[in-house]
């Protein structure tokens, strides 16, 4: 009976280590190739306040496609991005012009692919990893389900990717 209770402790006590707890840094990797994930969009941007599932893909630095959806299944958002193209789609509104995406977030599209490729400097906080840029600021780190996130941010608002599944390549 002892040693059962003994192998039993040894099993709680080993299931325990292998929790992560909150605000533990997670281990983002740096120069990310390809990115594929899907989960829940958020915007607070100014006047704008949204969320949504979302699908993500990345070749990086040539392809990109994010696709955020409504309530019913609708397209909220699609940005596509290839071989020098570039849509924009976000309502009835539609843009080719790259600049609409940095005037309307604070930051451009080769910025937010840099970001999603983990290309930039990471420096390590209690809460996770951040990257400070002259305008905004980007946070790795996990949600409260644990979920991994990516939040920009600057004096406008936020933009945020939560992940329920995410698969990273690195170069």
């Amino acid at each position: 009976m002892k040693k059962l209770l003994f192998v039993f402790f040894l099993i709680f006590i080993s299931g325990c280590a292998l929790l992560q707890t909150k605000g533990e840094n997670l281990p983002w990797p740096s120069g990310v190739q390809s990115l594929t994930g899907e989960g829940d969009f958020d915007v607070v941007w100014g006047n704008e306040r949204f969320s949504g599932p979302f699908m993500v893909r990345m070749e990086y630095p040539d392809r990109f496609l994010l696709e955020v959806f409504g309530p019913f299944g609708e397209t909220l958002v699609y940005v596509h991005k290839e071989a020098g193209r570039f849509l924009l789609v976000a309502g009835d509104k539609k843009t080719t012009d790259e600049a609409v995406f940095a005037r309307r977030y604070g930051f451009g599209i080769s910025q937010f692919l840099n970001d999603l490729a983990l290309g930039a400097q990471k420096q390590e906080m209690p809460e996770g990893w951040t990257t400070e840029h002259e305008r905004y600021r980007v946070e790795y780190n996990l949600d409260s389900q644990g979920r991994k996130m990516i939040r920009w941010e600057n004096r406008n608002g936020s933009v945020c990717l939560t992940f329920d599944e995410l698969s990273l390549v690195r170069q």
